[in-house]
């Protein structure tokens, strides 16, 4: 049963941690000590804005006895192979209308299922919203989660004392490589307190229950709802981002994720309570963006950091004295950095670029590392350099990502550092119509 322990799922936990573990610059998890029990029948409810990556972020911080059952969409499950590893890591299907009205009477066995697996006091996670978005929004929750656990509870009169955890993931760059990414188990809703009215009535328990959990969720994601001024928003994060967690955050490992989670308020606040303010600042915002953009800029330049000529320099000599090990990783990778390439276009969706992206290095990665070692082997009959190849090749290849990145960023400094010798007056001018 899907229940039980299976090694699958073992097997695939920790062959997936370390990649993904790598794909980020920084990963923190907030809320799961304190608001996540051992001992209680738990459904995970996170947001969805990245395909594949937001589950795995969910199972890489469950590093403990109990194998949490993912409930996903159903179409992924059509091959017998995938349907087969994907039972084994612990998915089950989800009938959508998409998929034929006639399927959607099979979610009543996986229904089923979720409460047997929730009465072994196995967690379950699921993504109440139903689909991924990759925006910085919550889109609305569905029915899912009350319609499993508060059956499942009303069978047992609401003894299993099982609780649902909204779970909030953030990411600061969604699509880039080695941003930074933030988990966060929220305060439990607990189903037992919605005895009474289930008991009357349960259809407005479900209704309420799902309501909720959609001011839950909202109350922790960072969620953009403005669609007028999604891209005023945004930059507004990129550009006050980083102070205002230094300003009014500083003691918190999330500080970004806090301080977005301001700044969207702060603005939404404005459009209720002040329009013309708020009119205001999003028109400097469009303002500043398009005086970036003539320059060559972007939001997600450091424009209030301005580099040092000497600190500059530093970071250029670093970056020419590492070089050669940065192309002896480039050099080493080329077949996985093509086969990468090759796989994120087949995707049209820009939001499984990611997913595509960890998958390729998931898997390239170690089989290159393979064949090529077994060829310096043919060609050399040194085994000790076979070895020392198969363990630098992975090493160095590593390596050259991050140099890569760390030259994006030494080159965009430059310019920005540039527009403001430049530019000076059209530089302080930016600075202030950016300033939340």
């Amino acid at each position: 049963m899907i229940y039980r322990y299976d090694f699958r799922y073992t097997l695939a936990q920790i062959t997936v941690s370390i990649p993904l573990r790598m794909n980020f610059r920084k990963m923190v998890f907030t809320g799961k000590k304190e608001n996540v029990s051992k001992d209680r029948p738990i459904i995970y409810a996170p947001n969805h804005r990245n395909a594949l990556i937001d589950a795995l972020m969910v199972v890489f911080s469950s590093h403990y006895r109990k194998q949490i059952v993912f409930l996903a969409r159903a179409d992924i499950f059509k091959k017998k192979f995938v349907a087969w590893l994907l039972k084994g890591m612990r998915i089950m299907p989800v009938f959508r209308i998409r998929d034929g009205k006639d399927n959607l009477d099979k979610n009543s066995e996986i229904f089923d299922n979720a409460a047997r697996i929730l009465r072994k006091n196995n967690p379950i996670a699921l993504f109440p919203e139903a689909r991924h978005n990759p925006k910085q929004s919550l889109l609305p929750i569905q029915k899912a989660v009350p319609r499993i656990i508060l059956p499942t509870e009303a069978s047992v009169d609401f003894q299993l004392r099982s609780q649902i955890i909204p779970v909030s993931i953030y990411y600061r760059d969604m699509f880039a490589f080695l941003s930074d990414a933030y988990v966060t188990f929220g305060t439990p809703i607990e189903v037992a307190d919605y005895k009474d009215i289930y008991n009357e009535n349960p259809v407005l328990a479900i209704n309420q229950l799902r309501q909720e959990l959609e001011n839950r969720l909202n109350s922790m994601v960072v969620n953009i709802w403005n669609e007028d001024f999604y891209d005023e928003y945004c930059h507004a994060i990129d550009w006050n981002g980083d102070r205002i967690a230094r300003e009014k955050f500083p003691e918190r490992k999330d500080g970004f994720l806090q301080a977005a989670l301001y700044i969207v308020r702060k603005l939404d606040e404005l459009y209720e309570n002040d329009r013309g303010e708020f009119d205001q600042k999003t028109a400097g915002f469009r303002q500043a963006y398009a005086l970036l953009k003539e320059n060559g800029l972007n939001s997600k330049d450091r424009i209030g950091k301005i580099s040092s000529a000497r600190h500059l320099f530093a970071r250029y000599a670093v970056l020419i004295l590492s070089a050669p090990v940065a192309f002896f990783g480039f050099l080493n990778g080329i077949f996985p950095i093509l086969l990468n390439k090759k796989l994120t276009g087949l995707f049209k969706d820009k939001q499984f670029i990611p997913s595509a992206r960890y998958a390729s290095g998931l898997l390239f990665i170690p089989i290159f590392d393979l064949i090529q070692s077994l060829l310096v082997g043919a060609v050399t009959k040194d085994w000790l350099m076979v070895l020392g190849y198969f363990i630098l090749m992975p090493l160095t290849f590593y390596f050259a990502l991050y140099w890569r990145k760390w030259l994006k960023t030494a080159r965009r400094d430059s310019k920005v550092r540039r527009f403001k010798k430049q530019h000076p007056d059209t530089w302080k001018r930016v600075l202030k119509l950016i300033r939340l």
